[in-house]
């Protein structure tokens, strides 16, 4: 699923009207009854009463329209709307219909004082994705009250009021803090990216019908990744395949204490396809490796407690390195001194191997083609500071580009980043995945793919999304709390099955 700009969106409706023959006021109609819909399904509408914020625009348009419906089903409604002059043709329409349907309307400003009982639902329909600067500090006591007074919840329509939807928001500017966001049709960037997560617990991306040759032929360089996007990319294995045509892959980690890391990152290879799993670690993790993961051939160094020398590679189809391998300097400088002997082998590289990497300034030894995974401070040590979301991931593109690596930056919405530029949010996983040992896993699981002859862009979509999605099986059984590392490898299969993409699935 392609991620439009706001201007993009804009035009996209334009051609909708145009090309389904439809007025801006239907389309309107047709989105929030898609919003009436989820309100129908999250409460009981004779048991709830929305109080509903709308604006001058088609956003408080939408907020109109959302009153009538909700009234229509059953629901107490009140609306506040921005007093005016003047508001969008589609937004007066709305009005006149409101006049006739008892709703109550109170025209408000920004001085006025609101009143919200704490088992009302607050919904905001201000202001939408055309912001395209700062709401000015009068707004302030309006979104105090409405951020903070007790209610049952916060709903936002397309964007939280006072976020931007393609350009990175101030940090202290004034936004809506919503609970859940129904978005329309495409994702907006700023609605997946860390910075806002104290304004967009839950996002919903509602298809409302827009012109699909339109989405089709605009080029966009970011992408919201779903299930149709993975089924696409993987291939079914058939009856004559031999271990070999899966992969040969080398998992190097681990250290004293450290060797659950490892073995996570191995276990997931396995439950993910690779033909056949090694792995490489110091002498006291042999005993671990072979009774915890039969499976798994175990090779070792000859130092027992941490690496100092590392293998050699050309055998093997892929090599992940990093899992729990620790930052002795020792081990640091081996890993240096691969790096710079290893010219040909791409690798999957994850935690301490980054931090390796950071400290001793050596990225460009990294061969071309590998797969770097950092979670927040790993990455910063790799690039330095940013100042927002945005500019970290423009900061990321130009890396990837001029070393030709792609990144795994891991987070809610894990963005995958190529050399070609173009970026990837996944949409699969869960809070409960916030747990020590996910992230080898993830390590395993990309590295067991490139190993099946993937590229690395595809590796790390594949891995990213099937990551997310065994995680979000296990907590269909397993409270989030409760979620655990190993949990996640135990699901590959069952994510495998519910994309139905194994030959044979009936």
């Amino acid at each position: 699923m392609k991620i439009f700009t706001t201007a993009q969106m804009q035009a996209l409706d334009k051609e909708t009207v145009a090309n389904q023959y439809i007025s801006s006021f239907k389309l309107m109609e047709r989105a929030t009854n898609k919003v009436f819909e989820k309100l129908q399904t999250r409460y009981k509408l004779y048991q709830t009463s929305f109080v509903i914020f709308c604006g001058t625009g088609n956003n408080g348009g939408d907020g109109l329209t959302l009153a009538r419906l909700l009234k229509e089903g059953g629901a107490m409604v009140k609306v506040f709307l921005v007093q005016t002059k003047k508001y969008s043709p589609d937004n007066a329409q709305n009005q006149d219909l409101l006049e006739d349907r008892d709703i109550n309307v109170e025209k408000f400003t920004t001085k006025s004082k609101l009143k919200v009982k704490k088992d009302d639902v607050i919904v905001d329909a201000l202001f939408g994705i055309g912001l395209q600067e700062p709401l000015g500090e009068e707004w302030r006591p309006i979104f105090d009250f409405l951020n903070e007074t007790p209610c049952l919840e916060r709903i936002a329509l397309d964007m939280p009021s006072g976020l931007m939807a393609d350009i990175s928001t101030p940090k202290e500017a004034i936004i809506f803090k919503a609970d859940v966001v129904y978005t329309f049709q495409l994702p907006k960037t700023a609605l997946l990216l860390s910075d806002v997560k104290e304004y967009v617990k839950e996002l919903e991306i509602l298809d409302i019908g827009l012109d699909l040759d339109y989405i089709e032929n605009t080029k966009s360089d970011n992408y919201f990744v779903e299930s149709e996007k993975v089924k696409g990319l993987i291939k079914a294995g058939n009856k004559f395949n031999t271990k070999d045509d899966f992969g040969r892959v080398l998992l190097i980690g681990g250290n004293k204490g450290m060797m659950g890391a490892v073995n996570l990152a191995s276990r997931a290879a396995l439950y993910t396809g690779s033909g056949v799993v090694s792995a490489y670690v110091p002498s006291c993790g042999y005993t671990i490796l072979q009774t915890a993961l039969p499976e798994v051939m175990c090779n070792t160094c000859d130092t027992q407690d941490y690496i100092t020398t590392f293998p050699s590679v050309e055998m093997y189809s892929a090599v992940g390195i990093g899992c729990g391998i620790g930052q002795h300097k020792d081990t640091a400088s081996a890993l240096v001194a691969f790096l710079k002997a290893n010219k040909e082998n791409k690798l999957v590289i994850d935690a301490d191997a980054l931090n390796i990497i950071s400290e001793h300034k050596c990225l460009d030894k990294v061969p071309a083609e590998s797969i770097l995974t950092p979670h927040e401070k790993e990455l910063e040590r790799l690039i330095g500071s940013w100042g927002n979301d945005f500019d970290k991931i423009e900061k990321v593109k130009a890396l990837a580009k001029k070393h030709n690596i792609v990144f795994v930056l891991k987070g809610a919405h894990t963005i995958t980043v190529a050399p070609d530029e173009t970026v990837y949010f996944n949409s699969t996983g869960n809070w409960g995945m916030a747990t020590a040992g996910a992230g080898d896993t993830l390590t395993g699981m990309i590295t067991s793919l490139v190993g099946q002859g993937y590229t690395s862009k595809e590796a790390a979509i594949i891995g990213v999304y099937l990551h997310g999605l065994s995680g979000d099986i296990a907590v269909e059984t397993i409270h989030p709390h409760s979620l655990v590392a190993s949990d996640i490898s135990k699901h590959i299969s069952e994510a495998y099955n519910q994309l139905r993409l194994v030959k044979g699935d009936r």
